[in-house]
């Protein structure tokens, strides 16, 4: 959530069920988002634990899939409106859509399912679906601002998100595959304590259920609905540790050396995401905002190496930006990082040495919501930026690899992770105390230990949704066996609807009697 907030306070081990507020005192905007987190915590709780993991209304099943033969020759997949809860979260498909075009997914012409179903034979596939939430301003959707009182940036949004997918089942048994080797490999490890074997043990005995599940055999075709779920993640195994400098020292003789604290002027929420992931097959990289990534404005138009936006509102010449639209957000893809030469009314000219030979900075009419976000990233005599996002150098048993972001505050990125694009942390900091708020133990010496945490997002659920392949006459065949149909409760009469019940007479009102005086 790249809003303009103090910081995100639902923390829920902490078990409040509600926030009260006292008369005659400050109001942050941290406490009704808790609250509503607090809310919203408490219903997709109650919604998991009686739907389980994924289901739907029998009435009002959204998300049915069916093979749409209207044009014999080209089949199109379709998706059935309703809803859908997964993991708790109403997930609601308003009208039945195309595959190839969604409401928050448009499929490339080279998607793998597509020209399954444009030849008709071929591998199958596993359709799930896959949910998550994301942060929607003004920028995204104009109707937020209230126009009696000028169009004002008020409150933002969270919205929910859904896309089907589909996967080969080819590249599911592969990555299955892989990742049963690989904790194989791991149980070799000597080293491993008793509770670690039987994590590992137990996550290899659930990967080989997941194969023979999906695998075929005899002509059949293995359609375990949920096998499939242990190739996706929800959110990356990646952690990151954020602490104060204790070995900070300002040579300038007229500042006094501070002692591990933060030297910011301003309470801030610095935020720390991931921009190239390691999944591109080079060394991932971030990139970071004082402000929570929230100084952005759209992005209008471009006339050469100048960006044409709505507001030049917290911009400034040698400040890296990102290019992004509703198509990023959507694919889970970063946008193009360029550092703004100068700025001039409500024009940010790019420096033409900062855009990559395969980037471009001219706006298209696919870019729909394009915007221009400001990071505070800069190269210094440690960091030298690659494509204008730092550098991501896990930590070792010999190199801590601290990086430094500004005034004191540092990030340390623990060995072993895999990163995806859009990961973030959120780091508090406060000029009251001088410090960050950020998990930490204080051992009886007095030194601070600053524990790991994983991103705060994106976090991904997934259900799944069935199979799209060839029948026994290899013919192209859909399911949507792996649809979970749920069955109300609520066993009053009014649900057969062949009862008809006669309507009640109204009750004649009673008028006063003459004389009586009516009650006000």
């Amino acid at each position: 959530m790249k809003g303009d907030f103090s910081r995100i306070g639902f923390d829920p081990s902490k078990h409040f069920s509600q926030v009260l507020l006292q008369q005659g005192r400050v109001t942050l905007d941290a406490d009704p988002n808790e609250q509503g987190a607090i809310l919203l915590h408490v219903i997709r709780t109650l919604a998991r634990d009686l739907i389980g993991p994924c289901g739907g209304p029998a009435d009002n099943l959204g998300f049915q899939l069916a093979l749409d033969t209207t044009d014999a020759s080209h089949p199109h997949l379709t998706i059935g409106a309703g809803r859908y809860y997964v993991d708790g979260i109403l997930v609601e498909n308003d009208s039945d859509c195309d595959y190839a075009a969604q409401p928050d997914f448009t499929a490339a012409d080279d998607d793998p399912l597509l020209q399954r179903l444009a030849s008709q034979s071929g591998e199958d596939f596993w359709l799930y679906l896959d949910v998550w939430e994301r942060h929607v301003s003004a920028i995204e959707d104009d109707s937020i601002r209230e126009p009696a009182l000028g169009g004002p940036d008020t409150c933002s949004r969270a919205q929910v998100v859904w896309q089907v997918r589909a996967l080969a089942r080819d590249t599911l048994l592969k990555t299955l595959g892989d990742e049963r080797d690989a904790a194989q490999q791991k149980l070799q490890d000597p080293n491993l304590t008793d509770d670690e074997r039987a994590v590992l043990q137990a996550r290899l005995d659930q990967l080989q259920q997941d194969l023979n599940g999906l695998s075929q055999a005899n002509g059949q075709s293995g359609n375990d609905c949920t096998a499939g779920l242990d190739a996706l993640t929800g959110l990356s195994d990646a952690h990151m540790v954020a602490r104060l400098d204790p070995g900070q020292q300002i040579k300038d003789p007229c500042s006094i050396a501070p002692d591990a604290l933060y030297r910011g002027a301003e309470n801030q929420l610095y935020r720390v995401e991931i921009h190239r992931g390691s999944a591109a097959g080079v060394s991932p990289t971030f990139k970071w905002s004082r402000d929570n990534g929230s100084v952005a404005t759209r992005w209008l138009g471009t006339e050469g190496n100048d960006l044409l936006v709505a507001s030049s509102r917290g911009f400034t010449a040698g400040t890296w930006v990102e290019l992004a639209a509703d198509s990023n957000d959507f694919s889970g893809e970063p946008g193009l990082l360029v550092k703004l030469v100068k700025v001039d009314g409500d024009r940010l000219s790019v420096d033409p040495a900062s855009i990559p030979a395969d980037g471009s900075i001219a706006l298209t009419a696919s870019m729909t919501h394009a915007k221009v976000r400001r990071w505070d990233q800069a190269e210094t005599d440690d960091i030298t930026l690659d494509q204008g996002a730092v550098p991501l150098l896990e930590a070792s048993d010999t190199q801590p690899n601290w990086i430094t972001l500004e005034d004191g505050i540092q990030v340390q990125f623990t060995a072993g992770g895999s990163y995806r694009s859009g990961d973030y942390w959120l780091i508090p900091a406060r000029v009251a105390t001088g410090s960050i708020e950020w998990p930490h133990t204080v051992a009886s010496s007095g030194d601070v230990e600053w524990q790991s945490e994983p991103p705060a997002g994106t976090q991904h659920h997934y259900a799944p949704l069935g199979f799209v392949g060839g029948n026994s006459d290899n013919r192209l065949s859909v399911s949507s066996s792996c649809l979970c149909q749920l069955r109300s409760i609520n066993s009053c009469a009014l649900a057969n609807r062949d009862v008809v019940r006669p309507k009640q007479a109204p009750k004649p009102r009673v008028r006063p009697k003459s004389g009586a005086t009516k009650r006000k």
